[in-house]
């Protein structure tokens, strides 16, 4: 067994940490953050014979062991979600010499599990993963060295298409382990655990062009053990769990700017992996001490704000928990909008809304797989509307529900009304019109439909005034047909005067075959 295993399990064994405070405090802390979206956090419970990987709630009810069938889980070290296949991946370390380790993922609808192809890559005693779900890749820590003496950092494609070793030129590697992932500005972390026993922290590129380097851990205390990593890309800070000195510290990701979180309250129990949670300012993490079976205390946290505790499971068994992994249920930050079609008025689009994203840098994972569509008019659902678009038949106010779901739960945000107005078409033409008896008048007569809705299949017809009988003859209704909302169509009429008119007449056009306002004119004979 390399150096760094072996100096893992010595800590194990050791398991010197103890609890920082009564298990009853650890609840009450925990109560005073209990939000009211769905949140679970599985981990993975080492010492158990056989090991697996479990869950439950935040508040540590409910959950239970994922269904492993399919693969075999053994040492695992290191675990991270991938949303776009809803998988958990761990890292199976297996120090046997014919089996020297495999990357497994889990299927979290409950259909079972397998191993992840690597061509082109070995693994080897991998320590520590962390998924990039952008760009489709894991990475790990070989720490039994891939062909190199002093370990390597591994990537893998996600559709097993193939990886490599890591280019860290730049950067120091010696024994590496554990892991961490920058996603948004393109970092693999590590921790350097060869030498007097102060560990260092290196990173690189996680494109593979090179780029290392070793950061600047100024203003924390020297780590001596790190069993976790979480990056805060947004908050600009890499967080690491060691527990040599039972701590949580932190550093700038520009480097320097260090310092040491204050875990009173936290329960802190010989831990392994680390979460952060930047919606809420938590860090989580396995306590491993918990190797005799103790439920109570299995998952440390503590808010950077203040006051910590621990979550202790109730409906799973748990022994040696490690590398935390949080599944929350999508939370709304932005209502869905509704808008019209370019092409129709009463074609209604609903957009998803803007949902909370993952926090994959750190293992907290939250946006939405699916959405689901409700329309309503006049605060009421529309039977069979559960679609993105809808095509509004009648007036009122449209609003749409949109269900964002995942994993763990789902949530529903609400757009504002948009008023859908009924057809009704205006009608509009000249004032007057002069004309010589035995001639005929034409009037160019214009219909708008000042509605949103489609008009029915209207027509415009002139209505002749008792004192015009006689004197002027109307021409058939002519069809302006079915006009869309706000949309324009003309229509030409043209009036018979007779030989015996004189004078001045007034005539009206009306629609006919939809809601319409009427035109007035004048003809004048003479």
């Amino acid at each position: 067994m390399n150096f760094v295993s072996a100096r893992r399990d010595h800590r194990r064994l050791a398991m010197g940490s103890a609890l920082i405070t009564l298990a009853f405090v650890a609840l009450l802390a925990f109560a005073t953050r209990a939000q009211a979206a769905t949140e679970n956090i599985y981990w993975d419970n080492y010492s158990l014979t056989p090991q697996n990987v479990a869950f439950s709630d935040i508040t540590g009810s409910g959950g239970g062991p994922l269904n492993l069938t399919g693969a075999t889980l053994k040492d695992p070290e290191g675990m991270a979600y991938d949303p776009v296949t809803n998988r958990l991946f761990v890292g199976s370390s297996n120090p046997d010499p014919g089996s020297p380790g495999e990357l497994l993922f889990i299927n979290l609808d409950g259909s079972g599990a397998g191993v992840l192809p690597t061509p082109g890559v070995a693994v080897e005693e991998p320590e520590g993963l962390a998924i990039d779900p952008v760009t489709r890749t894991i990475y790990w820590v070989n720490t039994d060295g891939n062909g190199e003496a002093e370990g390597s950092i591994d990537w893998a494609n996600l559709d097993g298409s193939g990886g490599g070793m890591l280019n860290t030129s730049g950067a120091k590697l010696e024994s590496p382990y554990r892991l961490a992932l920058d996603t948004v500005h393109g970092k693999v972390y590590w921790a350097n655990t060869k030498g007097s026993g102060v560990d260092t922290i290196s990173f690189a590129n996680s494109n593979n062009t090179g780029g290392g380097g070793n950061l600047d851990l100024s203003g924390a205390t020297p780590p001596e053990g790190i069993t976790g990593f979480a990056v805060d890309p947004a908050g600009n800070r890499l967080y690491w769990l060691e527990n040599e000195n039972e701590k949580v510290s932190f550093a700038s990701l520009s480097g320097g700017g260090g310092g040491d979180v204050n875990l009173a309250g936290a329960v802190f129990n010989d831990p392994f992996g680390l979460a952060f949670d930047p919606s809420n300012g938590t860090l989580y993490w396995g306590n491993y001490g918990n190797a005799k079976g103790e439920n109570t205390g299995a998952i440390g946290f503590v808010s950077l704000s203040g006051g910590g505790g621990a979550i202790s499971p109730q409906a799973t068994p748990v022994k040696g928990p490690q590398d935390p992994v949080i599944l929350k249920s999508p939370t709304g930050t932005g209502v869905p909008k509704v808008t019209r079609s370019k092409k129709s008025r009463s074609q209604l689009e609903c957009s998803t809304g803007s949902w909370a994203a993952d926090y994959a840098s750190s293992f907290v994972y939250q946006s939405p797989r699916t959405f689901a569509y409700q329309w309503k008019r006049n605060g009421k659902a529309v039977k069979g509307a559960t679609g993105a678009k809808y095509n509004a038949k009648s007036a009122g106010s449209y609003a749409c529900v949109v269900t964002a779901a995942n994993q763990t739960g789902s949530a529903a945000q609400t757009s504002k009304g948009l008023n859908v107005k009924a057809a009704k078409l205006k009608l509009s033409t000249k004032k007057k019109a002069n004309a010589k008896p035995g001639k005929t008048v034409s009037f160019k007569v214009k219909a708008t439909n000042q509605g949103d809705i489609q008009s029915g299949n209207a027509k415009v017809c002139v209505k002749l005034p008792s004192s015009a009988k006689g004197a002027l003859k109307a021409p058939k209704c002519k069809s302006v047909g079915k006009l869309k909302g706000q949309a324009k169509k003309s229509a030409t009429l043209k009036i018979k005067v007779l030989p015996s008119a004189g004078g001045t007449y007034k005539i009206k056009f009306q629609v006919k075959g939809a809601s319409g306002k009427a035109a007035k004119a004048k003809i004048i004979v003479g």
